[in-house]
């Protein structure tokens, strides 16, 4: 049920000993926040640099303390950090529509700071009461995309030993940080027990927001925010994680797993029984979705069937518009291309085709062929994506396993071929030899 802002107010004054009222600033906590920013990201509205505030930390760190613990007590945050200058970059696609655009924020980076510290707080406030589901993987300490498919797995394989078939239906949120009511927020908020002056700060953070639209050199007029947790903040996934933390509540026969709005739902199948359980289970999902504001991409549904019990009689599950939601034998979940056989065939050979291309173009972008640049090279941009979540996919075929090693083989030999032509013809051979 929804509650209007004065209802609000009251509930976060009226807080238990157990609840996050306020927190202990230390300028530690400035500076650590300071180190976290990125040195050559743009400056937001205020045009503050963060290179300026990282070669100034232990100066400002005193006054910024004292700015946030101001900024706290009274409840009010300064219109300019409240700011946006969103820039629309290009995806590609029909310049004229606007859907092929995505929009970039750009905030204030002492707005992040202060974010920051507030966020830390937050988080172990919901750590030590036990107020992440174990469904939630996404931007949480200790759990990654990797745990969220590992658990997923596990799930899978369960059901193998048992001769059971799992069904996982992939849901896909529409625009899902821009769709949050911020009313139905703060009652989540307050749900989980943060109230007193942190309560206030974070309604004073989400109310009154504006933003402006940068493009072809112009800047438009400010436009007020009037839903959604502010996007490029610092803020914004764990508010989002409260947001959907209930997304489950009324689901009672399926697994719901989620990493921040990637989100899916998987039942092990028997009978027709089963199905029409699993149904109902995403039935009330999608009631979720309309009692608190969120909206679907109906279209981009994907349901995937690992095992091979019934094969021959699957059906497709209804999405919220009861239409058959797309079947599909390949799913790219979380970045892991998968199957419903779990070879993870189709993943292998993607990126062993992709780390090609990367590396070819290493070779042809950049001049330079010293060692320590090139291993960082390797690292970054192919080590990374071979590694990406392997104890997921790792081959057992030597075929595969092969194929692997030799994009690593290939690089070095690369790498050292064309050094030693561009050495001296005498080193050059006494190289060789």
């Amino acid at each position: 049920m929804n509650i209007n802002e004065e209802e609000i107010s009251k509930l976060l004054d009226d807080f238990n000993e157990d609840d996050l009222v306020d927190i202990d600033i230390k300028e530690k906590d400035i500076i650590d926040a300071i180190d976290d920013l990125e040195e050559n990201s743009s400056a937001g509205p205020d045009e503050v640099p963060a290179i300026f505030l990282k070669k100034t930390k232990n100066s400002i760190a005193k006054p910024l303390k004292y700015i946030l613990r101001k900024s706290l007590d009274d409840g009010k945050i300064p219109d300019i950090f409240k700011l946006a200058h969103i820039t629309p970059i290009h995806k590609g696609g029909a310049k004229t529509m606007p859907e092929q655009y995505r929009p970039v924020s750009l905030t204030s980076h002492i707005m992040k700071i202060f974010e920051r510290v507030i966020k830390k707080n937050i988080l172990v406030h919901l750590i030590i009461n036990n107020l992440i589901k174990e469904k939630q993987h996404g931007f949480v300490p200790g759990r990654s995309t990797q745990s969220q498919l590992l658990a997923h797995y596990k799930d899978i394989y369960e059901a193998f030993e048992e001769g059971l078939r799992v069904d996982t239906v992939f849901l896909d949120f529409s625009k899902a940080f821009d769709k949050v009511d911020h009313n139905i927020l703060m009652r989540k908020v307050i749900n989980h027990k943060i109230k007193g002056k942190v309560g206030h700060w974070i309604k004073e953070f989400l109310t009154d927001r504006k933003f402006k639209v940068i493009a072809n050199g112009t800047i438009s007029d400010s436009e007020d925010v009037l839903s959604g947790v502010p996007q490029e903040t610092v803020l914004a996934a764990i508010l989002f994680i409260i947001m959907i933390s209930d997304i489950d509540e009324n689901v009672k026969a399926c697994i719901v797993r989620c990493f921040a709005d990637d989100t899916r739902v998987s039942k092990k199948i028997r009978d027709e029984e089963d199905k029409s359980k699993m149904q109902e289970d995403l039935d009330s999902i999608y009631k979720w979705a309309e009692d608190n504001i969120m909206k679907f991409n109906d279209n981009k549904f994907e349901q995937l069937n690992y095992g091979t019990l019934n094969k021959d009689e699957i059906e497709s599950y209804k999405n919220p518009s009861n239409n058959d939601i797309s079947k599909s034998d390949i799913v790219k979940d979380l970045g892991v291309i998968t199957n419903s056989n779990l070879t993870f065939k189709e993943h292998i050979d993607s990126i062993i085709t992709a780390s090609k291309i990367t590396s070819g173009m290493i070779f042809r972008t950049f001049i330079t062929r010293e060692a320590e640049v090139m291993l960082c090279l390797f690292k970054t941009y192919i080590r990374s994506r071979l590694e990406y979540c392997c104890s997921i996919w790792s081959p057992v075929l030597q075929g595969e396993i092969n194929e692997i090693e030799r994009v690593q083989k290939k690089f070095y030999e690369q790498d050292r071929r064309i050094r030693r032509t561009r050495l001296p013809p005498e080193i050059s051979q006494a190289w060789t030899l």
